[in-house]
């Protein structure tokens, strides 16, 4: 799921609905997601308010493979963003990770590039048998960071959507940690809504897109604070093996969509 290297993008550009009430439901995780490779195109969405983006350009491309060790996820974003002033923002974004098959353990490597500036993030993270956890930082330099318990890392968040749709439940909480940047946790707030099973999304693999779709929308909160406004907004389109065929990012001052075009089956080893 196309959510962590888009964490860092209010922050970086200095841009990111309404704090939500919502029943606090996590259903046990038995959902998994099916090993995909989808290619999207990135655009400046129709419903954007007007602001200082005059327009948004990009592809994205998103891998996850499972290999005897566990998940392995590869991502990639290139975008071009247009300014009322003439300005471009070029902006290039890299994630790699590894998560176990538990959910337990997790290791990231973040690299963005804006406009000649760089940001790097990587180490690790774990969950222990108590329920405790915590994340490790080696770049840009050591740094140790607890994390709440039961926290969501990158395959386990959608796993955990998928089973929060699965289950009938309208809406769900959960904890998430991604290694896209130092900010630390955050709170996901998830309303599910039904989809059609025709439409958009239709381009790839056909068996991978004949799952059972959802829509939903997120909302990230950071955990250190009492702001009711979310840092940003997600609403999606997804399928129940995980593949996602419809992005929405949602800030204040932009709104950008990330539509599949199209969605191929990845290595999928069982040992």
């Amino acid at each position: 799921m196309k959510i962590p290297t888009w964490r860092s993008f209010p922050h970086s550009l200095a841009v990111v609905m309404t704090g939500l009430a919502v029943l606090s439901v996590t259903p046990q995780v038995n959902a998994e997601v099916t090993p995909h490779q989808a290619v999207y195109k990135l655009s400046l969405s129709s419903k954007s308010p007007a602001s200082r983006f005059t327009g948004v350009t990009g592809a994205a491309v998103s891998q996850i493979e499972r290999k005897c060790e566990g998940w392995v996820v590869n991502e990639q974003i290139v975008m071009r963003m247009e300014t009322v002033a003439g300005g471009v923002l070029n902006r290039e974004m890299t994630f790699k990770a590894k998560e176990s098959l538990d959910g337990k353990t997790f290791s990231f490597d973040s690299r963005s590039v804006t406009n000649g500036h760089v940001e790097e993030f990587k180490g690790s993270a774990r969950s222990r048998d108590d329920g405790s956890s915590e994340a490790e930082f080696v770049v840009p330099q050591p740094k140790e960071m607890p994390l709440p318990n039961g926290v969501f890392f990158y395959v386990g968040l959608t796993n955990w959507l998928v089973e929060l749709a699965k289950s009938g439940n309208r809406a769900g909480e959960a904890m998430n940690f991604d290694g896209s940047d130092d900010g630390g946790p955050q709170k996901v707030t998830a309303f599910i809504l039904p989809a059609k099973a025709d439409g958009e999304g239709q381009n790839g693999d056909s068996e991978l897109l004949s799952a059972k779709p959802w829509r939903a929308r997120l909302a990230f909160f950071k955990l250190d604070t009492q702001e009711s406004k979310p840092e940003f907004e997600i609403a999606l389109r997804f399928l129940e093996n995980g593949v996602v065929t419809r992005f929405e990012m949602i800030f204040d001052d932009l709104i950008v969509d990330q539509v599949l075009e199209d969605v191929l089956p990845a290595s999928d080893i069982s040992c």
